[in-house]
C-alpha cells in the first residue's frame, strides 16, 4: 500500500501500515482491514484482505452468544445511550410541580388558576405592554366592554380622587395614573356608536 491511498488527517502525518498478510490460511493478499475478534475484545483485530474482510462482515453477529435476558438488557442500554435513565413517577415530585400553583410571574388572563375554563371573555393575543400595565392600575380581568371599564373608572376615579383623601399626594399620584391607563384602554376599546 502507497502513502497516496491514505487519507491524510489535519495536523497529522500518518505512516503507511507494515506490510501484513491476511489472516485467513493460505491467503497471500495484504491484511489492510481490521476487524474485531469478538464482542469483548473490540479493540483487538484480525487484519483480513477485502474478499475476506465481506464474508467476516457477513457472518459476524455482535449478539451472538447472549441468552434472552442479556439481550433485552443489552437493548434497553442501547435506547438511552448507554447513559443511566429511571422510570416515570419514581421520585418526588418537585415543588413547582405540584397541584397548587404558586407562579412568581404576573398570570394577567389567569391561565395557571383553577377555574380558567369558567372564564368566558379569555383572547389568545399577545397583550402590549402599555395595556397589561392599564389593566394592573385597574385591578381587573381584560374584557372589551367599554360600559364596564368606564365604570370601573368612575369608581376608582371616586376613591383615588384628593378632595375626598383630604390632599393626599399618594392619592393625586394614584388618580393620574388611573387616568393614564383609562385613556389607554378607552383608545384600544372604543365606545360602540349606537344607531338611532
Amino acid at each position: 500500500m502507497t502513502d497516496a491511498k491514505i487519507p491524510e488527517l489535519k495536523g497529522l502525518t500518518r505512516k503507511a501500515p507494515k506490510s501484513k498478510k491476511c489472516d485467513v490460511e493460505d491467503c497471500m493478499e495484504d491484511g489492510i482491514y481490521p476487524a474485531p475478534r469478538n464482542r469483548d475484545e473490540l479493540r483487538t483485530y484480525f487484519w483480513f484482505c477485502l474478499q475476506h474482510v465481506r464474508e467476516y462482515n457477513k457472518q459476524w453477529n455482535y449478539f451472538d452468544g447472549l441468552n434472552q435476558d442479556a439481550l433485552e438488557a443489552e437493548i434497553r442500554n442501547a435506547t438511552t445511550w448507554e447513559r443511566p435513565s429511571w422510570k416515570f413517577g419514581t421520585g418526588r415530585a418537585s415543588p413547582r410541580h405540584e397541584t397548587s400553583y404558586n407562579f412568581s410571574t404576573e398570570d394577567i388572563f389567569g391561565f395557571f388558576s383553577d377555574n380558567n375554563a369558567e372564564r368566558k371573555n379569555n383572547t389568545h393575543r399577545t397583550m402590549h405592554p402599555d395595556e397589561r400595565w392599564a389593566w394592573k392600575v385597574f385591578n381587573m380581568e381584560p374584557c372589551s366592554e367599554q360600559a364596564k371599564i368606564k365604570k370601573h373608572y368612575k369608581n376608582l376615579a371616586k376613591l383615588n380622587h384628593p378632595d375626598r383623601n383630604q390632599g393626599d399626594v399618594g392619592a393625586e399620584e394614584r388618580l393620574k395614573e388611573i387616568n393614564s391607563a383609562y385613556a389607554i384602554l378607552k383608545q384600544l376599546y372604543p365606545l360602540a356608536v349606537s344607531k338611532s
